[in-house]
């Protein structure tokens, strides 16, 4: 029999708190094709006794990466806090981390709080987006949605797609509670992260269109939406679009077999089970026999969060 096209998908936030981007090379390797890793912990240990605290910082990260040197996580959390004392705000961000996992030091998630704010409000908004990812899943410390939403508003704002991402995805959680103007504020943060370069972010635009939570439902936005997250790199939305393409209003077996094709290549095991269910079901049709994204038979899981 037919498998309806479901529109539910249960959204994944990310709770890992992001890095900074690589370092650039070091001012001697710019311009000659960079030096040896190993070659530069000797000249950024001079400069850093020397007060260098950008030398700290990028010593610190070598050890705590295992990068021309050999791991040595206190070593760099050491580091990490020289340069952060020093008003180095890119340090107090890794220091902040290794003070909530326990990276080199024992775990002090207070502590780590109080440099991510410290970092927040100097202006690096990474450290911002980090200390709202702390206190909206109460990682060592009690949650704070209202605060964590104050900081990932100020992250996003400030230029870190995935903390306009992680903002739509907690204004989704408090819907219940905020009604409509809730979900607009989640499409807005939304519509930031995607411009911005996020592909989740477009993902979960797609499926507020499939379930017309915060803008009108319409799956030919939905598959625009999809379309554009699925094609940098995101399989979840190549699968979904795979699978409307295929069970829709307006079916194109073949390029949806091509997207779940691209969603399984990208070891997306649902995707690959639907691609398997289609072609065994002759096309997609009444017999594909789709498995859900949750493990029930109902076709694609793609549903919103619901409240807390």
């Amino acid at each position: 029999m037919r498998v309806p096209l479901a529109l539910l998908f249960a959204v994944a936030c990310s709770s890992t708190p992001s890095r900074p981007p690589p370092l650039p090379p070091d001012d001697a390797a710019v311009g000659d094709g960079g030096i040896d890793p190993a070659e530069l912990a000797g000249p950024l240990d001079h400069k850093c006794n020397g007060g260098d605290l950008e030398a700290c910082f990028r010593l610190g990260v070598m050890y705590a990466e295992g990068t021309g040197v050999s791991p040595d996580p206190p070593r760099a959390t050491a580091l990490f806090r020289q340069a952060c004392n020093g008003g180095n705000l890119s340090a107090c961000n890794y220091l902040a981390l290794a003070l909530a996992e326990g990276m080199g030091v024992e775990r002090q998630p207070q502590q780590a709080v109080e440099v991510y704010q410290k970092a927040c409000d100097g202006g690096y908004k990474t450290a911002c987006r980090n200390l709202g990812m702390m206190l909206r899943d109460g990682r060592g410390v009690p949650a704070d949605l209202a605060r964590a939403e104050v900081l990932l508003d100020r992250a996003c704002r400030g230029g870190v797609p995935l903390a306009c991402t992680n903002a739509g995805d907690l204004d989704a959680l408090r819907a219940t509670k905020g009604g409509p103007a809730r979900y607009k504020e989640m499409v807005a943060h939304y519509k930031l992260g995607c411009d911005a370069g996020d592909p989740t972010a477009c993902r979960q635009l797609g499926i507020a269109s499939l379930e017309g939570k915060g803008m009108p439902k319409s799956q030919s936005a939905a598959a625009m939406w999809l379309e554009r997250a699925c094609m940098p790199d995101d399989p979840v939305a190549c699968r979904l679009l795979g699978m409307m393409k295929i069970q829709g209003a307006v079916r194109d077996v073949e390029r949806g077999r091509q997207l779940l094709t691209r969603a399984c290549d990208a070891k997306d095991e649902e995707a690959c089970r639907m691609l398997k269910a289609t072609t065994e079901g002759g096309g997609g049709g009444d017999d594909a026999g789709v498995v859900s994204g949750g493990g029930a038979s109902g076709g694609i899981d793609a549903r919103l969060p619901p409240g807390p």
